[in-house]
């Protein structure tokens, strides 16, 4: 596996947070983390980010364990759950300073201000942007910098369906070039047409991963069903048997 999450145990204080869990994801791949809210989506990623470190358990990037990656060699970009800006820097400044920092990324500035239309508010400072524009700024300076990961945690929040299908071409854009998309949305219906793989979480635990048609074995639910349907039927046989 190119990237692969063992058995990771990872706590706050006296609350468990992940349970010793497990998944993996190959190149070219976009994966689906699916759960609840408190179910340890935005945990792991942090876990992975090396925001947190697990208490024990292992992440692993092409063999090689994460935080044996030098500061600012490791291989990852992240668009958080929460918009994160220097606030007197204009949308433009921002994505000038992503590309000082990362000169080698291959997304000009121009290209990413006309995907994803920005060009009107390229001089506005992120207290002037509406919610979805603070969003698409979120996801230029995650794709301006040169990565084999990309982490989407809720990257759909705020944005309409027009700004939503650009994004998943985006997404979708990645995953041909060979990189590797870990995507946390509870807007299963959109995530539905692009995840290659899911990994179902409750309670800091995997319940299940696969395809959705192995999800679909698994829950014995008719071929049309939707992912929604799936997660539910999942939660429920959880409920039942525990």
């Amino acid at each position: 596996m190119d990237f692969e999450v063992k058995q990771v145990f990872f706590s706050y204080g006296d609350v468990l947070a992940l349970n010793g869990i497990s998944f993996s994801a190959n190149r070219g791949q976009i994966v689906g983390l699916v759960g609840e809210n408190g179910a340890g989506k935005s945990t792991i990623i942090k876990n992975i980010y090396r925001y947190l470190t697990p208490d024990s358990g292992t992440i692993t990037l092409d063999g090689k364990d994460i935080f044996a990656y030098p500061s600012g060699a490791y291989p990852v970009s992240y668009i958080p759950d929460v918009p994160v800006f220097y606030e007197e820097l204009s949308l433009l400044e921002h994505l000038h300073f992503i590309k000082a920092i990362y000169p080698q990324g291959g997304v000009s500035i121009d290209e990413m201000i006309e995907r994803l239309d920005m060009k009107e508010h390229q001089n506005k400072i992120p207290a002037a942007l509406s919610k979805g524009t603070r969003q698409k700024l979120m996801i230029a300076m995650a794709l301006m910098r040169e990565f084999e990961l990309l982490i989407a945690d809720e990257p759909f929040s705020g944005l309409d369906p027009k700004q939503i299908a650009t994004l998943k071409a985006l997404l979708l854009e990645q995953k041909e070039k060979g990189k590797i998309v870990l995507l946390s949305s509870h807007l299963l219906d959109v995530t539905e047409n692009i995840c290659d793989q899911y990994v179902v979480i409750k309670n800091g635990k995997r319940l299940l991963s696969g395809s959705k048609q192995e999800l679909l074995s698994a829950t014995q639910l008719p071929e049309d069903s939707t992912m929604e349907a799936v997660y539910l039927k999942l939660v429920e046989q959880d409920e039942e048997s525990s």
